[in-house]
């Protein structure tokens, strides 16, 4: 998978839930910390719903066919963290893709795992774009299919809760049920609760 194939992948995904950052200077900026010839690129979003808000998500890629050097890219990725301000430091996210599928399934699960400045998304071997889109928190939450029967698993959560705290009563419920299916992660879902 190359590069340019995840963040075309991305642009069609994303476009009625997210706003790119259009102003390319952070971006650039950012993308020069790394000395190296890197091939990479850098996403910043924030949703849609929450135009105002400051902060964005940002997405690192790198495409990368030497297992050698992915030291580089995490000291780049540490670089981008340090420079961010809070709370964007913790909107921070590293997807690295391989044309050649360097690493295995155990390797990239390996890499995953190890949450050292951010949050990683690693190409698996015959990954397609939108499956390790899929895989990020910028996937869109799939619903189940309307002729199984099931009780909402939020509402079950919700319902046991409130039984015992009498704060949470129904109207609290529902505004937490809201928070909790609009998409929303973080710092946004935080705000949403209060």
């Amino acid at each position: 998978m190359k590069l340019n194939e995840i963040v075309n992948c991305i642009d069609g995904l994303i476009q009625d839930r997210f706003i790119k950052d259009e102003n390319t200077d952070k971006s650039d900026y950012l993308l020069c910390l790394d000395g190296k010839d890197l091939t990479k690129s850098i996403i910043r979003l924030k949703r849609i719903n929450h135009p105002k808000l400051y902060f964005y998500r940002t997405f690192l890629f790198v495409e990368l066919n030497e297992m050698g050097r992915l030291k580089e890219v995490l000291q780049w990725t540490a670089a981008v963290k340090s420079t961010l301000t809070d709370p964007e430091t913790s909107d921070l996210y590293l997807i690295i893709v391989s044309e050649d599928n360097i690493f295995s399934d155990s390797e990239s699960m390996r890499i995953e795992a190890t949450e050292q400045f951010c949050k990683k998304y690693v190409q698996r071997d015959s990954e397609l774009p939108t499956d390790l889109i899929n895989r990020t928190n910028l996937a869109m939450i799939s619903t189940l299919n309307s002729d199984v029967i099931q009780t909402d698993p939020v509402d079950n959560a919700l319902q046991k809760t409130s039984e015992s705290l009498t704060w949470f009563d129904s109207s609290m419920q529902n505004k937490w049920k809201v928070a909790f299916e609009s998409e929303e992660s973080g710092y946004e879902l935080l705000d949403l609760l209060k």
